[in-house]
């Protein structure tokens, strides 16, 4: 199979394709998206920013950064509208899963949010019932916490968005 991040549409179809004339046909395929969601645009911009900007660095960059703060002086310079890159951002939970449609319409079998905010269980509330009904169905934060983490009022870094019918 295959796991791969969230990239533009048309490279993400390469990817795919790529994938499966290679001898992929017919196998499992990930993809992990990083998003960032808050009450506002301006918020969930800020949250990318602080959170995400020191891991937009390709290689050879990422290979020669050795330690923590030499990841936040290389980031020094990335303006929050540059996270963007790399996280999908948005107030909008319509948004968050019209962009996680599209990329399932791709054939991906399992599409993994990672929220890089740190408030998880907002987010998982926010996104969660705006996706119950449609094909992209995730539980609420409370099952996820209970179930991921054993510790209750704690949500999980990441969840996954079930592709699908949730009651077979």
């Amino acid at each position: 199979g295959m796991a791969t991040i969230h990239r533009p549409r048309a490279q993400l179809e390469r990817v795919v394709e790529a994938f499966r004339e290679g001898g992929g046909e017919g196998k499992p395929m990930l993809l992990q998206v990083h998003l960032a969601w808050a009450p506002t645009d301006g918020e969930a911009l800020a949250i990318a920013h602080d959170q995400w900007r020191a891991n937009l660095f390709g290689p050879p960059v990422c290979w020669d950064l050795e330690t923590v703060e030499h990841f936040d002086e290389a980031a020094r310079h990335v303006r929050p509208e540059d996270v963007r890159a790399g996280v999908l951002v948005s107030s909008d939970p319509g948004r968050h899963l019209a962009w996680i449609q599209e990329a399932a319409e791709l054939g991906f079998d399992e599409i993994v949010l990672h929220h890089v905010g740190k408030e998880q269980a907002a987010f998982i509330e926010a996104v969660a019932p705006n996706s119950r009904g449609t094909q992209l169905d995730a539980p609420a934060a409370d099952p996820c916490s209970k179930c991921h983490t054993g510790e209750p009022g704690r949500a999980l870094g990441f969840s996954a968005v079930q592709l699908g019918d949730v009651s077979q």
